[in-house]
């Protein structure tokens, strides 16, 4: 296993996960779908993973309301791919459990055994509304999470056919087959803390965090995670998080074009309202309103800053490595451009490096 492990995030929906204009920027086309997966398989990146999004954001340019479904676009990226795992990201509360288990299944089988379901408790509410479903107070929702992913582990692993009454589902004589090939689908899952984290440290073979800047808490966040798993549950994880990479021959060109995209061509209005709802509705600590949270949202979705030459860029990946994340999505703003530079300028310094070993 490469000491950091790379994928590619949001290649499912426009503009990707960045919030620009600019011509060039992604949209929902097959051809470029495949394209950057065959580019990612190239790379021998570990993962590709979708955003799940079914109402997009607003403003003038309304980003992410153009959005593949993602288990129907896993099972279609798996189809063309070999190498990589594909995940479905999956919004608990508006798919049910029974469907969600077949549909996996399916898609492992698809992929020969590297399906992925990136699991997701539900936050914006007018998705939510849009499906006849309630938006849970925040821990509630983990109930109802709970609740999910043992009925869609017990259709994956039991033979015969079983009831569950449940607070949330009722089902008689629940039963899916084909089984997953081998292990069961990996689980991705992204919690903060409380009750979110809980779910995750039992569940989640990968497990999203957002990280200090602090190298120091940082450190000790992904080391104090992992110990719980294990203390906990008895369980190894990996940590993950995602990037957004703005590179060019000098820090100020990178720094020029970021500028570009996503302060001259970036959709502000649309930024302010996704950060309004998620400020409201999953209660996310700080400030949603400044200028710096919006700019982050409208560059990268709020990923880690991955700006600069190639050097800098690889010494972000360091840098993240360092503390202890085991793997990085990664995004651009133009995807097929940024992910040629990144196979000819940033790939060979990680190689270099030890933190990726070469193909």
């Amino acid at each position: 296993m490469n000491r950091l492990q790379l994928g590619t995030f949001g290649t499912n929906l426009a503009p990707g996960i960045t919030f620009t204009t600019i011509p060039g920027a992604l949209t929902t086309d097959w051809s470029r779908v495949k394209d950057l997966a065959h580019r990612a398989e190239a790379m021998d990146f570990e993962a590709i993973v979708p955003i799940s999004r079914w109402k997009g954001y607003g403003g003038e340019h309304n980003p992410h309301s153009d959005a593949y479904d993602t288990l129907t676009w896993a099972a279609a990226v798996g189809a063309v791919t070999e190498s990589a795992r594909i995940f479905a990201t999956v919004s608990m509360p508006v798919v049910h459990p029974v469907m969600a288990a077949k549909q996996m299944a399916t898609i492992d089988h698809v992929t020969g055994g590297r399906a992925g379901i990136n699991v997701l408790a539900g936050w914006y509410r007018p998705e939510m509304e849009m499906f006849g479903a309630d938006l849970l107070a925040h821990d509630h929702r983990y109930d109802l999470a709970d609740e999910w992913i043992g009925i869609v582990e017990r259709l994956w692993s039991e033979t015969g056919e079983f009831d569950h009454d449940g607070e949330f589902f009722h089902l008689s004589g629940a039963y899916s087959a084909p089984k997953p090939l081998g292990a069961r689908p990996q689980i991705m899952n992204a919690a903060m803390s409380g009750r979110g984290l809980e779910f995750a440290l039992q569940h989640a073979d990968k497990l999203f965090v957002k990280l200090s800047d602090d190298r120091e808490q940082a450190t000790a966040h992904v080391a104090n995670v992992k110990r719980q798993a294990f203390e906990k549950y008895g369980r190894d994880i990996e940590v993950w998080t995602f990037g957004y990479v703005v590179d060019g021959e000098t820090e100020q060109a990178a720094r020029d074009f970021l500028h570009y995209y996503a302060q001259e061509n970036g959709m502000h209005d649309a930024a302010i309202n996704a950060l309004r709802i998620m400020g409201v509705e999953a209660e996310v600590a700080g400030d949603n309103s400044t200028a710096a949270r919006r700019f982050s949202w409208v560059a990268g979705d709020g990923g880690v800053p991955l700006i600069g030459t190639p050097s800098q860029v690889a010494d972000g990946l360091e840098w993240l490595s360092d503390v202890g994340i085991d793997g990085c999505l990664l995004g651009w703003p133009l995807w097929e451009d940024g992910m040629a530079r990144f196979a000819d300028s940033i790939l060979p310094l990680l190689h270099s490096r030890g933190l990726r070993t070469a193909g």
